[in-house]
């Protein structure tokens, strides 16, 4: 019973995840929404990483927010602001997002699937436990942010100030199972992403019943058909009936943004391509995507 249950919430989890609120148009490389770093810094990390993103076509967006909201985490806010702004070149997904949270005491280090070679995990948990943290649990965000920029940029152009970050020892590890279900997260998305597109286009009232029905009887022969197979075969036909309406009604492509698959409909209509964001002389992002990886802190 528990694994049909965690088999289900990863696939239709997001059909029910829609807490998040957008902070809002991006301000620049660095969007400090929750106001909590000075000025004159905030205008010199814009510098730095302009002229990064001007010599190697990678982006690194910093973001502050006022708050996660309620039933948020930072891991699902993060991906949810990056899908939404497409950080990053479209055609390589090198971008990153720094996300502090200053309201719950966390923050996240989100990386493209572009970068994900150069600011592994490690990486990531690395310049958050031993740069990021430090510095907040001090007030002080903006000599945070900016030591995470330097190491971040620092990794990714090969710096040997930066080969410090690479070192495994004192990384605090994550749970085995908190990978593993980002990791089957992102692969139900991409599931639904091309549900979504399928079912859109047919217009059919039951289809999303039938495959939730398949899908079930799939975990039923893996699990065990009496004991959890008939409750998964149920559950997964009404969950895919439900699905099979909503992109019926609305299929990917005809929102505001005309974005594809799920993201677009239960989101916004953003999708990932933020080509017309932000203003004072700041063009927008690149249309990027996240790869899940990266690392979370508290502090």
């Amino acid at each position: 019973m528990k694994r049909i249950a965690t088999i289900t919430a990863i696939l239709f989890l997001p059909l029910v995840v829609v807490a998040y609120t957008s902070p809002g148009r991006s301000q620049g490389y660095v969007s400090d929404f929750a106001n909590v770093m000075n000025v004159d810094d905030v205008q010199s990390i814009e510098n730095r990483l302009r002229a990064f993103g001007s010599s190697t076509g990678d982006e690194v967006a910093v973001v502050t927010v006022k708050t996660l909201g309620n039933d948020e985490t930072i891991e699902t806010y993060a991906t949810k602001l990056f899908a939404e702004w497409g950080i990053g070149k479209k055609t390589h997904d090198n971008g990153l997002l720094i996300l502090v949270a200053p309201n719950e005491r966390e923050v996240r280090i989100e990386v493209g699937y572009g970068l994900e070679g150069n600011i592994t995990d490690l990486v990531s948990n690395n310049i958050i436990q031993n740069v990021m943290i430090p510095a907040f649990k001090t007030g002080n965000f903006s000599t945070g942010v900016s030591g995470a920029v330097d190491a971040v940029v620092g990794v990714i152009s090969g710096s040997e100030d930066a080969k410090q970050y690479l070192d495994p020892k004192g990384i605090v590890k994550s749970s085995g199972s908190k990978i593993n279900f980002y990791a089957l997260f992102f692969v139900g998305v991409m599931v639904l992403n091309i549900l979504a597109r399928v079912l859109g286009r047919t217009k059919s009232w039951w289809l999303g019943g039938v495959i939730g029905a398949v899908i079930g009887a799939v975990v039923g022969l893996v699990f065990g058909f009496i004991s959890v197979g008939v409750i998964a075969i149920v559950v997964l036909t009404v969950l895919g009936l439900i699905f099979d309406f909503i992109v019926s009604k609305n299929p990917p492509g005809s929102g505001p943004g005309k974005g594809g698959g799920i993201w677009p409909i239960f989101f916004g209509g953003n999708g990932s391509g933020g080509n017309g964001i932000g203003g004072g002389g700041f063009g927008g992002f690149g249309g990027g995507m996240s790869g899940g990886g990266g690392a979370s802190g508290r502090w």
